[in-house]
C-alpha cells in the first residue's frame, strides 16, 4: 500500500494512492494515522477496496510526513562515497546527524538557495527513507523490522561550505526546503527487499549517482536498533540510509547546484523526487560566509 498526503481545497488529509487517484481516509495527519497502527491499517484497506469510486485528484501530493518528530540523516553508509572522501576514516561505529523538521518540502517544492551554488558549494544526495510505525525502545537488531512502517525518498540537500567548515554539519544540511520528500510512504508489505533497491539521483540531465541498497555497510534492523538504543523512535520519525558516491562536491572539479537547476532522485520501487532549484529573495549575510576547506 502506498499512503500520501494530499491537499485538496482548504482539507489536507492522508489517503490511498491508487491508479486512478488519492482515496482519502478519515485521518488528516500521517503521523496520527501511524499511531493507529493496525486500525488504522484495517482503514486504509477498507477505503482503498472501494476503488475508483471513491477517488479523488487532489490539488497537491505533500510531504508523507510534513513535520516527523525527528529525522536522523546516517553519516558514510557506503564504502565508495567513503573512498571518494578527502581524509575519510572508515570505522565500524555508525554515525548519525540531524535533519529538522523546518527543512522538509515535497515533491516539486523550490529548493531555495541563499547565494548562487558556486558560493553556497550547493550539493545533492539520494537517500532512502525509513519510516518507523512503533515506539521503539532498546530493540534489538532480530526485532527491528517489526518497527518499521515502511519507506520514502529522502533527497538531503545539503550546503557544503557550512557543512566543511568547522564539521557544521547539521547547520550545513538544514537551510529551509532542504530536505525534499515523498512523494509516498511506501508500506513495507510492498518491498520484499529493501536491501536491493536501485538509488539514482540527476542534476539536470546528467546522472551523478547511481548504486544499490546492498552497498550499505549498516543494515536497516542494525540503524533502527542502534538508534532505539539511544533515544525513545515514535512513529512518523524517519532515519536514512545515507548516499552513495557520486556526489558534486568530491568530483574533479566539483560540480555544485545552481539557480535554474532541476535535481532529481529516485529510488527503485519507492518513488522519485523532482525540485526545482532557485535563488530565494532573502541572502546570507556577509559574516556568515566562509570558504570551503575542501578548496
Amino acid at each position: 500500500m502506498r499512503l500520501v498526503t494530499y491537499r485538496k481545497g482548504a482539507l489536507t488529509g492522508v489517503g490511498v494512492r491508487l491508479p486512478e487517484g488519492i482515496v482519502p481516509t478519515r485521518y488528516l495527519d500521517m503521523r496520527a494515522f501511524l499511531d493507529d497502527g493496525e486500525t488504522a491499517l484495517a482503514h486504509a484497506r477498507e477505503v482503498a477496496a472501494m476503488g475508483a469510486a471513491s477517488a479523488i485528484q487532489p490539488d497537491r501530493i505533500l510531504a508523507p510526513i510534513p513535520r516527523p518528530e525527528k529525522i536522523f540523516g546516517s553519516g558514510p553508509n557506503f564504502l565508495k562515497h567513503l573512498e571518494e572522501e578527502p581524509g575519510a576514516i572508515l570505522t565500524d561505529e555508525q554515525f548519525f546527524f540531524s535533519k529538522l523538521p523546518s527543512s522538509v518540502v515535497g515533491d516539486g517544492d523550490p529548493i531555495e538557495l541563499t547565494r548562487p551554488g558556486t558560493e553556497l558549494h550547493a550539493d545533492l544526495e539520494v537517500e532512502l527513507g525509513i519510516v518507523i510505525g512503533r515506539r521503539a525502545r532498546f530493540v534489538s537488531e532480530a526485532d527491528a523490522m517489526e518497527y518499521v512502517a515502511g519507506y520514502t525518498v529522502i533527497h538531503d540537500f545539503s550546503c557544503r561550505w557550512i557543512q566543511f567548515k568547522d564539521q557544521q554539519i547539521t547547520l550545513g544540511k538544514n537551510l529551509d526546503t532542504f530536505c525534499p520528500m515523498g512523494p509516498d510512504l511506501v508500506l513495507k508489505d510492498e518491498v520484499p527487499d529493501p536491501n536491493a533497491l536501485r538509488m539514482r539521483s540527476w542534476l539536470n540531465d546528467q546522472q551523478m549517482q547511481d548504486e544499490s541498497t546492498a552497498a550499505m555497510r549498516f543494515s536497516i534492523p542494525s540503524m533502527v536498533s542502534y538508534l532505539s538504543e539511544l533515544v525513545t523512535l515514535v512513529p512518523g520519525d524517519i532515519i536514512t540510509n545515507g548516499t552513495p558516491d557520486g556526489i558534486g562536491t568530491f568530483r574533479t572539479p566539483p560540480i555544485y547546484v545552481q539557480p535554474g537547476d532541476t535535481v532529481v532522485v529516485d529510488i527503485e520501487g519507492i518513488g522519485r523526487l523532482t525540485n526545482p532549484v532557485v535563488l530565494s529573495e532573502h541572502r546570507l549575510s556577509p559574516k556568515y560566509f566562509f570558504r570551503n576547506t575542501y578548496e
